[in-house]
């Protein structure tokens, strides 16, 4: 575990109440996929854990939905602020054991934290499948750049009643 200020690059709507904000600083302690950061913000008294989505060697991308004060707080900061987080928790994912085609599966915001974990897969030779489920279309988000990176891809939405 690690704490550091980062600097908020952007910080953008992705869906219905749903973020991606792209945060600058160095992130070394973050080591693999699934991991999260827990965010201090001046105005509460807990930090807000939220996953990693992805990270290279200057950037930690996050997505978090709106669901309290805290996260509201969030989707107003402006590029240019800076947050103190703690980084590098959690134990990640392990792909000792994920054979040659694993299939991930996710819904809602347990989607961001696949990405990366897709990317490392990808770069291991392994052939992967995609299974996503939101609520309503409106509340999907990460479609486009998961597609890009699978071979076989699924969306599962309710039906229409």
């Amino acid at each position: 575990m690690k704490q550091g200020f980062f600097e908020i690059k952007t910080n953008n709507p992705i869906a219905l109440n749903v973020y991606e904000m792209v945060l600058s600083g160095e992130d070394s302690a973050i080591t693999s996929p699934g991991q999260f950061v827990n965010i201090k913000l001046n105005e509460e008294y807990l930090r807000r854990p939220i996953s990693v989505c992805d990270y290279d060697e200057k950037n930690i991308t996050i997505i978090y939905k709106v669901v309290g004060h805290g996260t509201e707080i969030m989707s107003k900061m402006k590029p240019g602020e800076s947050l103190d987080l703690l980084l590098g928790l959690g134990n990640g994912f392990s792909t000792e054991e994920s054979g040659e085609t694993p299939v991930l599966i996710g819904g809602g915001v347990g989607v961001p934290p696949m990405f990366n974990l897709a990317k490392k897969l990808i770069q291991e030779g392994k052939k992967i499948s995609v299974i996503l489920g939101f609520n309503k279309r409106m509340k999907s988000f990460m479609l486009t750049n998961l597609k890009r990176l699978v071979q076989r891809f699924t969306l599962l939405l309710p039906m229409a009643r």
